[in-house]
């Protein structure tokens, strides 16, 4: 890519500086009420329509005029090809995102802040993960981001979840102004790039080839998933450059990893997701072996990851996912067990996790790893 212009940059502080101010409004209204009656005033929303829940608060409004608004440029044939695109995605999905698109997320200094404060990821990385298969899956799902899809629903609770984590943040007096806003416009559009054109940069790596058209059409749903996010318009891609744009933009802008960023990457790359892998050595010598040639030398050390002869392990994959991609792309019965199987590997990987437990994504009460070793709330 030509070099970024210094409007540019003064666009990326602009961002990073920003926040999501209908969610934020709704968080605080919500803050005074009961938590019981918050939760049931944002089911009733979701679930029936915010026609239905007696005396909202007016940011709640707000917040569902916007979600209930469609933009004329959401075409649902193609939010509906991109979610099955990304479900034939499968186990290379599951692989790109924790190998790939998370450790660049990860090497983003002051987006990592959050992830941190929470303590979620350093605490339980599997379920943490898990939760996050949970929500692309339900996105991607058939129908998945219509009004009263489980997607839609997932999405919304996420955004709000985020805009406690910011509430939480800048109420414990342990967050930085430097860091710029928690969840800020440039993490939230750099996640939904990670989740979209991230995927399939990761899976050409890999060397599985998309097609023109499906990669088109995922970038498209996960920019309706990223407007139901409250991501600002302007950081909603539609294009794989765009996506190029704004990671150059994060990876300049935010400088090189920190403590944090490593702590993270040992949660994510040692993570176990099956009982019969802990304790094992392997996994995550595998795991830093292929995300090392996935992502650089350079970000890799930056990172923190060891050396790895794991890493040639790619070189005699790539022949296989390059057979299958062409097979997948010419071939429509193995289009659509492809989708089958892919979808029930996702299903899988949750379940080994989740065992059953459900993922409420509901906002914090409180954030479990400041620094200095508490945890504060309201």
């Amino acid at each position: 890519m030509p070099p970024i212009e210094p409007e540019r940059y003064r666009n990326y502080e602009r961002f990073r500086s920003a926040a999501d101010p209908l969610a934020d409004a709704a968080a605080a209204a919500f803050a005074e009420l009961s938590a019981a009656g918050g939760r049931k005033m944002l089911e009733t929303a979701l679930n029936v329509g915010i026609d239905a829940v007696d005396n909202p608060p007016a940011a709640l409004v707000a917040l569902f005029k916007q979600l209930d608004t469609v933009p004329l440029w959401v075409d649902w044939d193609r939010v509906d090809r991109g979610g099955a695109a990304f479900l034939r995605s499968g186990a290379l999905g599951v692989a790109v995102l924790n190998l790939f698109s998370m450790p660049i997320m990860y090497s983003s200094a002051g987006g990592t802040k959050p992830l941190v404060f929470t303590g979620d990821l350093l605490r339980r990385a599997p379920r943490r993960l898990a939760e996050t298969a949970r929500f692309v899956l339900a996105t991607s799902r058939p129908g998945g981001l219509r009004r009263f899809a489980e997607g839609f629903k997932t999405t919304v609770r996420v955004r709000l979840m985020h805009a406690q984590v910011r509430r939480l943040s800048w109420r414990s007096g342990r967050w930085k102004p430097e860091w710029g806003e928690p969840v800020n416009q440039m993490y939230m559009a750099g996640t939904n790039v990670a989740l979209s054109a991230g995927l399939l940069e990761g899976m050409q790596r890999l060397g599985f080839r998309v097609s023109h058209a499906d990669g088109d059409a995922l970038l498209h749903m996960w920019r309706y998933s990223g407007y139901l996010s409250g991501i600002d318009a302007e950081l909603l891609i539609s294009m794989r450059d765009e996506g190029r744009l704004i990671g150059e933009l994060i990876r300049d802008g935010e400088g090189p990893p920190d403590e944090d960023s490593r702590a993270l990457i040992v949660a994510l790359m040692t993570a176990a997701y099956h009982p019969k892998l802990e304790g094992a050595r392997w996994p995550a010598r595998l795991s830093y072996g292929i995300s090392r040639r996935l992502i650089g030398n350079p970000l890799a050390d930056a990172l923190g990851y060891p050396p790895s002869r794991w890493s040639f392990a790619l070189h005699a994959a790539r022949p296989l996912l390059a057979a299958a991609s062409v097979a997948q792309r010419l071939l429509p019965a193995a289009r659509g067990v492809s989708t089958k199987v892919g979808t029930w590997v996702w299903d899988q990987m949750i379940e080994q996790v989740m065992a059953g437990a459900r993922a409420e994504f509901r906002p914090p009460t409180k954030l479990n790893n400041l620094p200095g070793g508490r945890s504060d709330g309201e």
